[in-house]
């Protein structure tokens, strides 16, 4: 199963420049192998399959197999009520929602798994960001040595 995700990842990115509609979709295909690559990352984690089925029904396949654990706006504010006042509650529940929509398959959590689903989330983009800022000062170096040998 793994092979098949890293196949389809290689092959939005090796497909020719010539049958590419242009620049636009090859940008595309960079950021949907580069958002399947974080997928790939982090097995095993909500988040992780969430995202690589989001992927794969672009692309034509899915299904992540996760079970949702049914956190709804109505559900994080009863489970707050008699911690803190009214409009902090609200307030609460308001970011809570906005957390479930950052993290892929984030409304399906409980409110401690979301949290820990997030952290994980943001180490993976941060590693993600490292690989990126690397290739591009490789490619730099490389184009920077390409001009200077006259090519």
């Amino acid at each position: 199963m793994e092979d098949q995700g890293n196949n389809k990842t290689l092959s939005l990115i090796k497909t020719s420049t010539s049958s590419n509609s242009g620049f636009l979709e090859r940008g595309r295909r960079i950021k949907v192998a580069a958002e399947m690559g974080l997928a790939e990352s982090s097995r095993g984690r909500h988040w992780s399959r969430a995202l690589r089925d989001r992927l794969l029904r672009r692309i034509g396949n899915g299904a992540c197999g996760c079970q949702k654990e049914g956190l709804t706006p109505s559900k994080v504010a009863e489970d707050l009520v008699g911690e803190e006042g009214d409009d902090e509650v609200i307030e609460m529940a308001r970011k809570l929602r906005a957390l479930q929509k950052l993290v892929p398959g984030g409304e399906d959590l409980a409110m401690d798994r979301l949290f820990e689903e997030t952290a994980d989330y943001v180490e993976a983009l941060q590693r993600q960001v490292n690989v990126m800022r690397a290739l591009a000062s490789l490619l730099g170096m490389l184009e920077k040595e390409k001009r200077l040998m006259g090519g």
